[in-house]
């Protein structure tokens, strides 16, 4: 495992332990710093050993291995969480003047057509389950979770469950918060802050409303690429409706990005919908994923007659 880490880093850096904490960190998370990042790599690093008092990488690598969670907290300040709310409006655009229209006569459909059979009727049809994969400080799902709320013409028709996962301990907090100052409000629309927030000093909150659709959980991409199901999850993970995964791959190694894609087609229901970052188009990789020609951004559609068999 770790020759494979530092093949796939290629150079070498030239403190032993510095290089030792980034094989670590790729084989925990798969984050990989391309030459190029390096200098960056050194700086969030140096900064962690400053904050403990660390004289130097070995003492800090000695740290990290003897505690374990503090892996995460330096994961923290690797990875640049950097989202907002409804951020890639195209695609919210496209998710509710396409996708949940066509959801909505799909499952209407089907609906009905369990009305004439003898089973179990109508029971799991009407579920929508959506993920967000790299949720950071969670406006992506509450921006998904108001989007369906807007965009379905029954909302309460339907059992919504949005699914929020992220490797940040301290954006898992942030997100299961629902805090927001008022400068990160500034991109929803006034009339659904007042329908979906609640005011207070500086910002607002996350309403009740938004907060029962979504459930914040930790996710390590790197265990769902190896087959783990995320802490705490039993059965019925996967056969997902949507999946955000947006400005995320960019973090991986071309080898780790084919896997993550073949990973998120996996987790998709046929026919559901995989939406990623502007930067993340998938035709450099092989998977069962169709792109949406008309949705004038990156939108990308698991072909429905491909037999669907989850291993997760």
């Amino acid at each position: 495992m770790e020759m494979a880490a530092s093949r796939a880093y290629g150079d070498e850096l030239p403190d032993p332990c510095l290089d030792r904490i980034r094989e670590r960190v790729f084989q925990l998370s798969r984050l990989y710093f391309a030459p190029r990042k390096l200098s960056l790599f050194r700086q969030r690093v140096e900064s962690r050993l400053a904050q403990l008092g660390f004289a130097d990488c070995c003492s800090y690598l000695d740290h990290l291995e003897r505690t374990p969670g503090e892996y995460l907290t330096l994961l923290d300040l690797l990875t640049i969480n950097e989202t907002f709310f409804f951020r890639n409006p195209d695609q919210f655009t496209h998710l509710r003047q396409v996708v949940l229209p066509e959801l909505e006569l799909a499952r209407g459909r089907e609906l009905m057509r369990s009305w004439g059979g003898s089973g179990e009727g109508g029971q799991g049809i009407m579920k929508l389950r959506i993920l967000c994969a790299g949720c950071s400080t969670g406006e992506e799902p509450y921006s998904v979770a108001m989007t369906l709320l807007e965009g379905l013409r029954y909302p309460k028709a339907w059992d919504i469950e949005v699914v929020a996962g992220d490797i940040s301990k301290s954006c898992l907090k942030s997100a299961r918060e629902g805090f927001y100052e008022i400068e990160r409000l500034h991109n929803i629309p006034p009339h659904l802050i007042g329908k979906y927030f609640t005011a207070t000093a500086g910002g607002a909150f996350v309403g009740e409303e938004l907060r029962s659709l979504v459930r914040v959980i930790p996710l390590n991409l790197n265990d769902l690429m190896g087959g783990e199901l995320p802490a705490g999850i039993g059965t019925g993970w996967g056969e997902f409706d949507l999946v955000f995964c947006r400005n995320v791959m960019i973090y991986f190694s071309p080898a780790c990005q084919q896997l993550l894609v073949e990973t998120l087609s996996r987790l998709l229901a046929p026919g559901g919908h995989l939406f990623t970052g502007d930067a993340e188009p998938l035709h450099l990789f092989d998977h069962d994923l169709v792109a949406v020609p008309k949705a004038g951004c990156l939108v990308y559609r698991k072909v429905e007659n491909i037999e669907h068999a989850s291993s997760l």
